[in-house]
């Protein structure tokens, strides 16, 4: 073999060599980064953060597949979505109106609870409004509320006969061991 070949042949493998360095040197830097912008995302700590950036770059593959195995599983945007959920389902659970008598939830404009047949409102004695048991005045008026005439009494419930009911609801309920 010629020199001349026996030196083209090394300049194109240090050539190869020094372009397969700069790609694994460049995957290297990107590994860094990557578990750098994703451990950022997933807490606040920077010792974790920090940590978890020198254990990619000492070790690069092992370090990454060991960070992946040890990392949080969530991020803090879906810790903060999964927190403001539970505070909205947790308002909305307080806004629900239920009745006075036997907490069962309740329409704001029933004036009758249907399981304890308890008055929820009655009439504003100035303007006629409907007013709840709870409100020390009239949302219309502004009239000052004694509250609801404590005589009442709700009917007494009749006993129903399943089948007749069966036949006015259009279904038949599913039965206990059915």
């Amino acid at each position: 073999m010629s020199t001349d070949l026996v030196n083209s042949i090394a300049t194109v493998l240090g050539i190869a060599v020094a372009l397969l360095g700069a790609f694994f040197f460049a995957f290297w830097i990107a590994m860094g980064i990557w578990t750098f912008n994703d451990i950022r995302s997933r807490t606040r700590d920077w010792l974790a953060i920090g940590l978890a950036c020198l254990l990619t770059l000492i070790f690069p593959v092992v370090g990454l597949i060991l960070y992946m195995m040890i990392r949080p599983k969530d991020s803090l945007a879906d810790v903060y979505d999964r927190a403001l959920e539970e505070e909205a389902i947790l308002r909305e659970l307080e806004e629900t109106v239920t009745c006075h008598h036997c907490g069962v939830p309740v329409k704001d404009e029933w004036v009758f609870c249907p399981n304890c047949h308890s008055q929820q409102q009655y009439a504003c004695a100035n303007c006629g409004t409907l007013v709840r048991h709870e409100w020390d005045i009239c949302v219309r008026c502004g009239t000052p509320q004694a509250g609801v005439d404590e005589g009442y009494s709700p009917p007494p419930r009749q006993p129903i006969d399943p089948r007749v009911a069966e036949t006015n609801l259009g279904y038949r309920p599913v039965q206990m061991g059915e």
